[in-house]
């Protein structure tokens, strides 16, 4: 019998998460399931970006990303791959992610009612600017910036900048209406959420100041529907072939994305050793705190 999975799309179509990993993913699963699964892609999202889980659980769609600070007081040991100075590609960072999941995470149970399809992660993150260069940490001081939810906001709060969380997809609102001046993400953001126009100075941070990580979720009840055949044919093109095609999506878009930067007259420096090791010092203490939380959960 031929089953459908509705997939929740809350990022634009354009979007490389879309273009590089959901769309090449819904092709794969019909093309290794000889048609007998196909996926279909809701024309604007069903609920907002933290609210995938929930959604996924109750059947409103089968399908969806979860960026993973959503799901904070659930997802307790994915985060690791956003732990700061983990290094800068998405691919190395994805891949890494995904291995570890499977060997010491999953015993954890944290995707409990959920079936997870695939982890990766974004790029090593950046400073990027609209008005200056951001070379030292004095240089955060007040300074308004966008960041991600939770560890990232934490992080940046303490190197005294005034941090704004809204998702990635509302990203452009606070850049272009003047809220925030700056941002700490990853390099192909300027493009995917257009803010470019509104940067003029970015800071590289050799092995990424930190990485926000994602979770593709599918519904359970859908899950064991599915015959054994389809879910060995499902996971064939899942799991580590999500984590590579997300990861070098993202990786060659930051090389292309720079380059177009550069050309618009972004200046890119690459921040001092004293810059670096004062940004280590100051958040050495979420991989302590991480790695005490990871103990809490047997890992």
């Amino acid at each position: 019998a031929e089953t459908k999975l509705l997939f929740n799309r809350f990022v634009p179509v354009k979007h490389p998460f879309n273009t590089g990993m959901f769309e090449p993913w819904a092709r794969d699963v019909m093309k290794a399931t000889n048609g007998r699964v196909k996926v279909a892609f809701t024309s604007a999202s069903l609920a907002p970006p933290p609210k995938q889980w929930n959604m996924v659980s109750k059947g409103i769609a089968d399908v969806a990303m979860l960026a993973n600070i959503f799901e904070r007081n659930r997802l307790k040991l994915p985060p690791m791959a956003q732990l700061p100075f983990l290094g800068e590609k998405a691919e190395a960072r994805s891949v890494g992610l995904w291995r570890t999941q499977r060997k010491f995470f999953a015993k954890a149970k944290e995707y409990k009612g959920m079936k997870l399809l695939g982890l990766w992660t974004l790029s090593g993150a950046n400073f990027y600017h609209g008005k200056k260069p951001i070379m030292a940490l004095a240089d955060l001081k007040n300074e308004k910036m966008w960041s991600i939810a939770g560890m990232p906001n934490r992080m940046m709060s303490e190197f005294g900048a005034v941090v704004v969380s809204v998702p990635g997809v509302k990203m452009f609102n606070v850049i272009s209406k003047g809220i925030v001046d700056g941002k700490t993400t990853s390099t192909y953001t300027m493009a995917a959420f257009k803010t470019m126009p509104y940067i003029k100075h970015a800071t590289l941070i050799p092995n990424g100041l930190h990485a926000v990580t994602f979770s593709m979720l599918l519904n359970q009840k859908k899950w064991k529907r599915l015959s054994k055949a389809d879910k060995a044919a499902v996971m064939s093109v899942s799991g580590e072939r999500i984590a590579i095609n997300a990861g070098r999506k993202t990786d060659t878009l930051d090389k292309k994305i720079q380059g177009v930067a550069m050309k618009k007259g972004i200046k890119f420096q690459t921040a001092s050793p004293q810059f670096v090791k004062d940004l280590k010092r100051v958040s050495a203490h979420f991989t302590q705190d991480w790695i005490k939380t990871a103990k809490s959960r047997g890992v």
